[in-house]
């Protein structure tokens, strides 16, 4: 009967997780996984995204869907970090180029500059600002305000989506007439 319950004893403690201490430093490859809101009228989705402690600060490693049939040249991204009790600790906007062609996926290792690095019980939350094609600029109106409304529990925010002729990338199929 002892050893029965020494044997349970045993096993009860290899079977439980092992819990981290306010004190406890994360282990330098641990990835924290990051929430992404998607509005549904920008042709970038992001999947599967993580935001991983590298050489020299952090980097989200991630795939991209394209749902448009223009290649994307580039994505701004919102980050945010959150506390447990929902203060919003840090911000973090940036842009990143991201070859893409039309109806495709992706992986991406993209690289924001954040001064705030992330606690352990901090949530992360990601969201597509604007998306640059090679036609077309699709910008998500106040995206930020829907994030932030989106880490609070408010899900049915969803930001407008505004689309503009994109005049500053030359296009690369364009037929050049050259008169002489």
């Amino acid at each position: 009967m002892t050893t029965l319950l020494v044997l349970m004893a045993s096993a009860r403690v290899l079977a439980s997780p092992i819990l981290a201490t306010p004190g406890d430093q994360p282990p330098k490859d641990q990835s924290y996984s990051v929430l992404f809101f998607d509005v549904s009228d920008l042709p970038a989705r992001i999947d599967e995204p993580k935001l991983q402690k590298a050489a020299a600060g952090y980097v989200l490693k991630c795939a991209i869907a394209n749902r448009s049939s223009e290649q994307l040249l580039g994505l701004r991204m919102i980050l945010l970090i959150v506390e447990p009790t929902g203060k919003l600790r840090s911000r973090v906007t940036w842009t990143e180029p991201s070859d893409l062609p039309g109806y495709s996926i992706k992986t991406f290792v993209f690289h924001p500059e954040s001064s705030v690095p992330p606690r352990p019980n901090d949530q992360l939350f990601l969201a597509v600002d604007e998306v640059i094609g090679h036609e077309t600029i699709w910008r998500a109106m106040e995206a930020d305000k829907a994030l932030r409304a989106y880490s609070r529990g408010h899900h049915d925010v969803m930001p407008a989506v505004q689309t503009v002729a994109n005049k500053f990338d030359p296009r690369s199929d364009a037929i050049r007439v050259i008169w002489r």
